[in-house]
């Protein structure tokens, strides 16, 4: 990695938000002064009108908000304000990044041609739309809601957002404008890294110093929204970019999805709606992966949780089978293991080969134990069949799904596993009957029948016999 010299100000924007002394800190939840929802009911239920109401204000009324500086970040004081013009493909539907970054409270304009008035196309301030409302949630570390979109309906639309936050245009599905020039004003510069269209020498020496606080790397199949603390030094985002895009090709082709029309998206967030990461656009995850999403060597490692959030939005209700959600989306993250880092398929902990062991024998010897109890142990049932059959037989499964006429679907958990049961055997050539009785996965008799002139499967003999004997 060089080493260059930062100006003063990113060498500040790189602390804690936090460690700057806030005045209104009571008045706004923080990551070192988070609101707990317990015994303090009227207070959450007032905040949420007076955040509705500042979502509500015109762009001429919006003001800072004092809780901007803390999250998401506010330009250093002196940035300079900035028009610039940017090139939408409206064939791609949802955001476009712009490398721009809206102040807190201030106004910014953007102009489009007329055909674009009216077109669906929305102007967006802020990429952390996670919404912290729900009762669910009992603790608040940041203001619940900070971002805003403005619907574009005349060839001049200002927006403000009391927050602040990148800049995007919003494109809706089905959009046939072509490729629109769009001029936005009064917006500060963000480092901005475009695969195969920003010139690396450039992002090194100049891009990746843009004063606003958050960043965009975009790639052809992934953008990721980090810190801009997380880029000053960061020399290589294009090979970061293209090892994403091979992730996302590779879970592309595992589940026959031919039909791209845009990139996914990652944003990192300091606190999310649900989980420690989860699916959707974009995915979302906690701020503490923004060192490890665009660190290659990392990333060479495998990280498993954004594998199984990709994971998550290539899996289709079909084969998906009760209760197994969190059990077929780490189909994803083992294949991107194995084909994207050369790495053993099992690379998560709960897999390792005595935790395997143990959390066998423990289902196979608990007779009312269900095979989807445990995300792993479930796994685990997908993971000899890999093993006895490879990824092309999911590969072609997968298709088969993918194909299927809507009145060949199955509509019901005892339909979805008989289907399973008889499409795994004849693509495989094994009739998997026995296989699935052993893990006491329910099937028809009716289905079973179907492929008794198969010879019969099991991954090891006798099994499961060796997890229920003595240790």
């Amino acid at each position: 990695m060089k080493c260059i010299l930062l100006p003063l100000w990113i060498g500040l924007l790189a602390l804690p938000a936090w460690s700057a002394d806030l005045d209104h800190a009571a008045q706004f939840p923080t990551a070192r002064q988070p609101w707990k929802r317990a015994g303090d009911e009227a207070r959450f239920a007032a905040y949420r009108q007076e955040i509705k109401n500042l979502m509500e204000l015109p762009p001429a009324q919006v003001e800072a908000h004092p809780a901007a500086v803390d999250f998401p970040g506010a330009p250093p004081e002196g940035a300079v304000r900035m028009e610039r013009t940017v090139t939408v493909d409206t064939s791609v539907p949802r955001w476009h990044s712009t490398g721009l970054y809206a102040a807190p409270g201030e106004i910014i304009t953007a102009m489009v041609p007329a055909q674009a008035a009216h077109a669906g196309l929305r102007l967006r301030i802020g990429a952390h739309k996670d919404l912290l409302w729900s009762e669910k949630i009992p603790v608040w570390k940041r203001v619940p809601e900070i971002t805003r979109a403005f619907a574009i309906t005349e060839t001049s639309t200002r927006a403000a957002n009391a927050f602040g936050g990148p800049v995007y245009l919003e494109v809706p599905a089905d959009c046939h404008l072509g490729e629109l020039k769009i001029r936005i004003q009064n917006a500060v510069a963000a480092p901005l890294f475009e695969l195969d269209r920003t010139d690396l020498a450039l992002w090194q020496q100049e891009l990746r110093l843009n004063p606003a606080p958050w960043a965009e790397l975009v790639g052809k199949k992934l953008v990721i929204s980090l810190p801009s603390a997380n880029v000053r030094q960061l020399d290589n985002p294009d090979a970061v970019l293209e090892f994403w895009d091979r992730v996302v090709t590779a879970e592309d082709e595992l589940a026959g999805q031919t039909n791209r029309t845009s990139p996914e998206r990652f944003v990192l967030d300091r606190q999310i709606s649900a989980g420690y990461m989860h699916s959707g656009y974009p995915i979302m995850a906690w701020l503490d992966q923004s060192a490890k999403v665009a660190d290659l060597i990392s990333l060479k490692k495998g990280n498993w949780g954004f594998f199984h959030e990709l994971g998550h939005n290539h899996q289709r209700p079909e084969w998906v089978l009760a209760g197994t959600t969190e059990i077929t989306v780490n189909i994803f993250s083992m294949y991107c293991f194995e084909k994207i880092c050369d790495l053993p398929r099992q690379g998560h902990n709960a897999m390792s080969e005595v935790n395997r062991q143990k959390s066998l024998q423990a289902f196979f010897r608990n007779p009312s134990a269900l095979w989807t109890d445990k995300p792993f142990t479930g796994l685990m049932f997908y993971d000899q069949l890999i093993a006895g059959f490879g990824w092309e037989v999911f590969h072609k499964i997968f298709i088969e799904y993918r194909d299927l006429a809507k009145s060949e679907r199955p509509t019901t958990d005892a339909e979805k596993r008989d289907q399973w049961l008889i499409r795994f055997s004849r693509t495989a050539g094994k009739n998997l009957g026995p296989f699935f009785q052993a893990w006491r996965i329910p099937t028809s008799a009716a289905a079973r029948k179907t492929i008794t002139n198969l010879p019969v499967w099991l991954p090891e003999p006798d099994f499961p016999k060796a997890y229920l004997a003595a240790p």
